[in-house]
């Protein structure tokens, strides 16, 4: 299955009065790396395609476990593993590092979806289309880091 792998600093915004990382920031970081890996591959995840339609990547589930924090301003290595394509459901591993050491690791369950610009209640679950199946599923790629390399 597909890697990705980002560096992304911890900020003074996203900590605690202590300095390290505020919690719910994780569950943040984790959007946005779901939403960077996939930008990376071309697709944006929640992009307008066929007139109308907006495609979405909703979550259903997320466990985050919490083992170290990272202090203010240090550099923490995002990497994203897709786990599982189903066929309108995909589920990932985060994991947060800080070069060897796990700082945090997430689960995290989304639904392919799509709905008619304008009218959100029109948001169903889709099949995961195959071009997209076929990037995430693509076992020949052993990893892939935000500057291109493996």
């Amino acid at each position: 299955m597909y890697k990705y792998s980002y560096q992304r600093r911890l900020h003074w915004s996203e900590c605690d009065p202590v300095g390290i990382i505020f919690f719910p920031h994780y569950a943040r970081w984790v959007a946005d790396g779901l939403h960077e890996m996939f930008l990376g591959l071309g697709v944006d995840p929640t992009g307008i395609y066929d007139g109308n339609i907006r495609r979405g990547l909703p979550i259903v589930s997320l466990s985050i476990k919490f083992h170290a924090a990272p202090a203010l301003h240090e550099e923490v290595d995002h990497r994203i593993l897709v786990q599982k394509v189903g066929t309108k459901s995909l589920s990932f591993r985060h994991e947060f590092r800080r070069g060897d050491a796990l700082l945090a690791e997430a689960e995290d369950v989304r639904v392919w979806t799509t709905h008619v610009v304008g009218q959100p209640d029109s948001l169903k679950a889709v099949p995961i289309p195959s071009e997209i199946k076929a990037l995430l599923e693509d076992v020949g790629v052993s990893a892939q880091t935000a500057d291109g390399r493996a």
